[in-house]
């Protein structure tokens, strides 16, 4: 490999970095718009050992007593207990329902990774919706799953 293609190749590198960390609160200042989740019932089971599950951002680990909640279309992710009451009422039969939330939204403008306490989630840009939970507290979402799951009526376009 010679030098410029070198080069060209470690700036490439160093570009995807830089817009990967570009999720920070100031990105959703522009061209996002305030959600919260629909008040449809999901279903979860409580971990009874630490393990993985395989969500479809990539893999992520949990521990004993989080929740493992299957999505719409079989997809599971872990929460932490906390979370879990924080986020959803508990219905008492396996499932909860989402407490109505406000949080902000924003499609993905680039590709990247966002590195969370619960694991690093990848998103694409124009497939992947990025939730704003708190300051500092960002979850990406599938384009198709958030439709289905995120009330859409104040999104852009």
């Amino acid at each position: 490999m010679n030098t410029e293609v070198f080069r060209k190749y470690i700036d490439m590198i160093n570009e995807a970095q830089e817009l990967g960390a570009a999720i920070d609160d100031n990105w959703f200042k522009t061209g996002s718009f305030q959600t919260f989740k629909k008040a449809n019932p999901i279903k979860y089971v409580t971990a009874d050992k630490a393990g993985t599950v395989e969500t479809l951002e990539g893999p992520v680990q949990y521990d004993i007593g989080h929740k493992i909640i299957t999505g719409p279309k079989g997809e599971q992710y872990p929460v932490t207990p906390e979370k879990f009451a924080s986020f959803y009422d508990d219905n008492g039969d396996g499932t909860a329902t989402p407490k109505k939330i406000m949080k902000v939204a924003k499609l993905a403008d680039h590709d990247g990774v966002l590195h969370t306490s619960w694991g690093d989630l990848q998103y694409t840009a124009g497939n992947d919706f990025i939730v704003r939970h708190g300051p500092g507290d960002y979850g990406a979402v599938k384009k198709d799953i958030f439709a289905q799951t995120y009330d859409m009526s104040h999104a852009n376009g």
